[in-house]
């Protein structure tokens, strides 16, 4: 009995020591359009089914972005899809592949265009949406750089794109956003600084590099959360890694 309670006493205080290993883990992938256009990060609605079912056969679990956030992940294996600029398209594609799949969504919307443009998701769909379960995030006001090099040369514009999506889109659905996705993916210092001070608990950045990652550790920053961009060219290897970790 002495020699199985030392053993427990040494793996509580292992685990405790390196948490990451009884961590969950989780991919974000940044999606942005279903026109079946011609472009790099546009994919036809049938594409897009097709991935994600191809994910899922791998043993891969779907997760909310609020989910993913908390910790609440069992696993190496999750999967938490965003995407990005509110183009009129999301709407097929939540109705006829993410909603009949049971698969969660976060939306990363920038208001200034809503009501002003048919090709992005209108107001009442927007609350539609969120009624159904898709949480709705900031993806800057008018969807402006916020790099290092625009911080420099226009740093008020900067600091807008960070403090008037909250209240704009919460005008819109009634809810304000707690995470924000930053325009074109990259942010400077001082760009992190005012979303963070605008009061989001959480912010994406965004890349093609594709990496895991795991929301309880103290090392995260929570202003510059990684996420993978899903373009044409790396597709490939964004599965190539899937199929890895799906091994025994």
């Amino acid at each position: 009995m002495k020699t199985i309670r030392a053993v427990l006493a040494i793996a509580l205080s292992v685990l405790a020591v390196l948490p990451s290993l009884a961590a969950g883990t989780v991919l974000i992938l940044d999606y942005h359009s279903f026109l079946g256009a011609k472009s790099t990060l546009d994919y036809p609605i049938a594409d897009f089914a097709a991935q994600l079912d191809r994910m899922k056969a791998l043993g891969y679990t779907f997760v909310s972005l609020e989910d993913a956030m908390a910790g609440r992940l069992v696993g190496k294996k999750n999967i938490a899809i965003t995407i990005d600029d509110g183009n009129h398209s999301v709407m097929a594609a939540v109705e006829e592949v993410l909603r009949p799949r049971g698969i969660p969504v976060g939306l990363f919307i920038y208001p200034a265009a809503i009501g002003r443009s048919k090709t992005v998701l209108t107001a009442q769909q927007l609350v539609t949406l969120q009624s159904e379960g898709c949480e709705i995030g900031a993806h800057g006001y008018t969807h402006q750089y916020m790099t290092p090099r625009a911080w420099l040369r226009n740093r008020k514009q900067v600091l807008r794109e960070a403090s008037l999506p909250m209240a704009a889109l919460a005008k819109i659905t009634g809810k304000a956003p707690s995470v924000f996705a930053y325009p074109y993916g990259v942010a400077a210092p001082g760009a992190r600084d005012a979303v963070r001070a605008a009061g989001y608990a959480w912010a994406f950045l965004a890349s093609e590099k594709v990496r895991f990652v795991d929301p309880t550790d103290p090392a995260l920053n929570h202003w510059a959360v990684p996420r993978t961009i899903v373009y044409h060219w790396n597709r490939r290897a964004i599965f190539k890694l899937l199929e890895a970790r799906a091994g025994p």
